[in-house]
Order: structure tokens, then C-alpha cells, then sequence
């Protein structure tokens, strides 16, 4: 529906020159949108009712059809992200998720979620930009964001960024200051820095709240075991891991280490062995290579050394244990 509307455009004395310009009315704007408002509306709805049945693919095709009609619509937008997710279609999902932002920089919800799929495409450092971001735009009113530091300490970790991961988990600890999962894991990243009396210190805390936390129990009494500070106490820590998660392949390979730094071969292989039954890990695979070269099974040690190296090349102190053995078997 359309008017013809007179325009006058003044020019020389006495010249009036008349257009006719064809615009459509304000009835007809206000009419188009309310027609196309209720169409986005009730493909919305319907996409909402196919998410609550967990029909994801039929949600989708609802909320493309709603975003036709509502273009400019976040909250349609972080739908059909949320949903191509799910479909794992994740080229689709961030292209969603990214204009969310644009639409309503305000929103949070689509950060946490382009966080999660660049941690499952392992594009760390596009995720902890995310968390980041979310760190940023926290109100002040709501300081504690101890998930957030949390996400963003275990990409940190990831990407071996041990130092920011370490300030991370700090914050956690000072907001719950009896968490013992968050001392476990900071008494990790201690060790990774080098910092063994500040892994050992945190540790023993994380126990004392938590004495059946075998996490914290198997890494103190793994590192009692590297030192060789008191490998009786490492036995007592470890077997108190096991006796939580008996099938623990890591907890396996910590006493069977024991059991070699005690020079109890036999012992020690019998235990390695059957950690490497429950966990494919090139540090049990070193151990039960070294425990053979002790043994003089020369052969069998460096078949379980070079198994390390196919799991994780490039280690030095494996590299260099191989060729000392191959040189010593030249000279025979």
C-alpha cells in the first residue's frame, strides 16, 4: 500500500517545479513489522518447544526460519549457536556465537560457550581470550567468579603457561581458602615451576582437609619418592591413593617407582606392568624400561623406552638412554 506524496522544491522566482514520490505509509511499516515480529515469534516458540523434547535439528530449522524474519535478534542468534553446537557443527555455531557479541556485547553466555568449543578444538588461546573477556566484564558487584578462574587456570595449564595458570588458582584459594581440589591442583603447578617446598607445603594442607583426596595423596607421595626424602611415607601416601581408585594407572606407576627406588626390582616391574594395563603413558613406559636396564634385560628396556618416544618424542633423558644402550650392545 502506497501514497502518492507532493514535495516542493523552491528554486528561481516564480518556478515550482512538483515530484511525486511513491514512499510506503507509516500504517504499512508498523503493519510489516508486527506481521513479521509474530512469524519470529512463533518459529522461536517453536524452536524452544523442539529444544525442550531434545529435537535439536528441528530447533535449528525453527530458529533459522525465526531469524528470516528477526535478523537483528540476539537472543535467536545465541539459539542457533547453542543448537549447531550441540549438532556439532561448529563452524556455524561460532558464526552465531560471534554475532551475538556484536548484537549485545553485554551478553555473556555466548563467550562461555565459543570458550568450550576452542577448548575442544584445542584453540586454547581464542578460548582464554574468552574467559578473559568474561573476567573483564564482571560486575564488581559479583567478584567471586571462582568457575571462571578456574576454566581459564586449566587453559593456562594446558598451554604449559604454568606462571598465569598458578595466578589463577591463587585467586580460587584465596576466595575458598579449604578447597582442597584447587590446593591439589596448585601443588601441581608448583611442581611443574620448580617450586617443591611450596608443592610439598600446599599438598600437605590439601590432605589435611581432605585426607582421602588421592589426587593430592599420589602426586606428595610421588614427589617424596623423586627425592628419595622418605620412601616409606611415599608407600603409605601412595597405597592410601590406591586404596580409593585401586585401578589408577598413575597411582600404579607411583609405587611401582617406590618399589624401584627401593632397588625391590622384581617388585616394582610386576606393579609397572600392571599400571600399564589400566594407563598407555610414556613415563610408565620409561619406568618399566629403566627397571629392566637394572634387571640387565637390555632388549626388553629399550623396547619399552622406545614406546615412550612413539607416545611423546623428543625426550632427552629417553634419547640419550637408548643410544647408551645401543653402544654398550656394539661393544659386546
Amino acid at each position: 500500500m502506497s501514497q502518492a506524496k507532493t514535495v516542493r522544491i523552491s528554486g528561481c522566482v516564480g518556478i515550482c517545479v512538483m515530484a511525486l514520490v511513491c514512499l510506503p505509509s507509516a500504517e504499512a511499516f508498523v503493519h510489516e513489522d508486527r506481521v513479521a515480529m509474530a512469524k519470529s515469534l512463533a518459529h522461536y516458540a517453536l524452536g524452544n518447544q523442539y529444544d525442550l523434547l531434545g529435537e535439536t535439528n528441528y530447533a535449528v530449522l525453527e530458529y533459522e526460519k525465526a531469524a528470516q524474519f528477526d535478523e537483528g535478534s540476539y537472543l535467536i542468534h545465541l539459539r542457533l549457536g547453542t543448537g549447531y553446537a550441540r549438532l556439532n557443527m561448529l563452524t556455524e555455531a561460532i558464526e552465531h556465537l560471534e554475532l551475538v557479541h556484536r548484537l549485545n556485547p553485554e551478553d555473556m553466555q555466548s563467550h562461555y560457550l565459543l570458550a568450550l568449543i576452542y577448548s575442544n578444538q584445542k584453540q586454547y588461546d581464542k578460548a582464554a581470550q574468552e574467559y578473559e573477556l568474561i573476567l573483564k566484564t564482571f560486575s564488581k558487584a559479583e567478584p567471586q567468579n571462582i568457575e571462571v578462574y578456574g576454566y581459564l587456570g586449566q587453559l593456562y595449564y594446558s598451554q604449559r603457561k604454568y606462571d598465569q595458570a598458578i595466578e589463577q588458582f591463587e585467586k580460587m584459594l584465596a576466595l575458598e581458602p579449604l578447597n582442597a581440589d584447587v590446593m591439589y591442583m596448585l601443588g601441581s603447578l608448583y611442581l611443574e615451576v620448580n617450586q617443591k617446598d611450596r608443592a610439598i607445603e600446599i599438598l600437605k594442607k590439601s590432605i589435611g582437609i581432605d585426607p582421602e583426596h588421592d589426587g593430592s595423596l599420589n602426586t606428595l607421595g610421588y614427589l617424596y619418592t623423586e627425592e628419595e626424602k622418605d620412601l616409606d611415607e611415599a608407600t603409605d601416601l601412595v597405597n592410601r591413593a590406591l586404596k580409593i581408585d585401586p585401578d589408577n594407572g598413575a597411582y600404579l606407576d607411583s609405587l611401582g617407582w617406590i618399589y624401584y627406588k627401593k632397588g625391590m626390582y622384581e617388585k616394582a616391574l610386576e606393579i609397572l606392568i600392571k599400571a600399564d594395563n589400566f594407563l598407555k603413558d610414556p613415563v610408565i613406559y620409561d619406568h618399566i624400561g629403566d627397571v629392566y636396564h637394572k634387571l640387565n634385560r637390555v632388549e626388553e628396556a629399550l623396547k619399552y623406552w622406545e614406546l615412550s618416544l612413539e607416545l611423546f618424542p623428543s625426550q632427552k633423558e629417553v634419547l640419550q638412554k637408548i643410544e647408551a644402550a645401543k653402544n654398550i650392545q656394539v661393544r659386546k
